[in-house]
């Protein structure tokens, strides 16, 4: 029980920090850098043997990797929006 809870305490820090990386940084790549070693360690652990390649043992590791790749898109979008709205502060000033 206490690693499941540690578990979901590493996987809460790590979104908190993709999300950071992906809003305030310039480029989108450092946003990237967590869900690309999630998934690089996911196919590992498959290739490797530890983990046996069934469905039962797919699922967790898909469900991580679709919420930490879909936390990063939206992430990037978000900053979009942000530098869209800065822009238009800055035309509303000019005018």
């Amino acid at each position: 029980m206490i690693d499941l809870i540690i578990a979901f305490v590493i996987a809460g820090v790590l979104l908190f920090a993709e999300y950071l990386l992906c809003t305030k940084l310039k480029n989108p790549l450092w946003g990237g850098i967590i869900p690309i070693l999630i998934l690089a360690g996911s196919i590992f652990v498959f290739a490797s043997g530890s983990i046996p390649f069934t469905t039962k043992t797919i699922f967790p590791f898909v469900v991580v990797n679709t919420i930490f790749w879909l936390d990063w898109a939206g992430g990037r979008e978000k900053r979009k929006k942000l530098q869209q709205a800065e822009m238009d502060k800055m035309k509303a000033k000019d005018i």
